[in-house]
């Protein structure tokens, strides 16, 4: 997938929050429930309305994920759920990805406040 032109499209502006990581679980499409965990990965940039991560896993696009977000590590993890937008190998490495996730609800409404306070100081 050509992502140049991906910015265009974008509703929210995404930042790099350093340290963020994020682990995030394969649900089933029908019931939205756990199917399949995945491991802890590095956030590439952030905003409301989804995130980028590299991962060493392949899903397809429009694959329902549940997100955790962690902030810190005294901190509780952000919940919302998604769906993979786009998906790419990363540049020279033929075993990790990069992958766009867009969010589609949060678990609690001040999950999404606290991840636009974070967005909003890590802003240029």
């Amino acid at each position: 997938m050509d992502t140049r032109n991906l910015s265009e499209k974008r509703n929210f502006s995404r930042v790099k929050v350093p340290g963020i990581k994020v682990s995030f679980k394969l649900l089933d499409p029908r019931t939205w429930s756990t199917y399949h965990e995945k491991s802890l990965n590095m956030v590439e940039n952030i905003s409301l309305g989804g995130l980028a991560i590299k991962t060493n896993n392949e899903l397809t696009v429009k694959a329902p994920v549940g997100i955790d977000i962690k902030i810190s590590p005294d901190q509780d993890p952000i919940r919302t759920f998604g769906r993979v937008a786009w998906i790419r190998k990363e540049d020279g490495d033929n075993d990790n990805y990069i992958m766009g996730i867009s969010f589609s609800w949060w678990k609690k409404e001040e999950d999404k406040k606290i991840l636009r306070n974070i967005i909003e100081k890590n802003q240029s």
